[in-house]
């Protein structure tokens, strides 16, 4: 939305803001939030480079056409059981990467003294 656009809106009485403030989601719900659009966009990005058609991917993760084409699309019923598993059926490499950034999350979890000290 651009400067105009925001000007009119702001005008006519409507409060702006992001979905995260609209919908009053905190900080947790809302990087969820993002996360879920963002893997959505993922799956197609990798399937497509990796020359898959929808029925290849759902076949490569035990799931249908249909369900990989709600994933693409960001459907809200959509799991993040099934998001990662269609980027790691399409990308098998994906998962050494998830598990790096696990252990990165566990040992930045275990030295709280780095966070603000020095």
């Amino acid at each position: 939305m651009n400067k105009a656009q925001k000007a009119r809106f702001a005008k006519a009485g409507w409060k702006l803001g992001t979905a995260a403030d609209v919908l009053g989601l905190g900080d947790a719900e809302a990087a969820l939030v993002e996360a879920k659009l963002q893997l959505g966009d993922v799956v197609r990005a990798v399937r497509q480079r990796r020359h898959l058609s929808q029925a290849a991917l759902a076949k490569l993760m035990g799931s249908s056409q249909s369900r990989v084409a709600k994933v693409e699309n960001r459907d809200t019923e959509v799991s993040l059981d099934l998001q990662l598993r269609a980027i790691f059926a399409a990308n098998p490499e994906a998962s050494i990467d998830f598990q790096r950034l696990i252990r990165k999350w566990s040992r930045d979890g275990q030295r709280p003294e780095a966070v603000g000290s020095r």
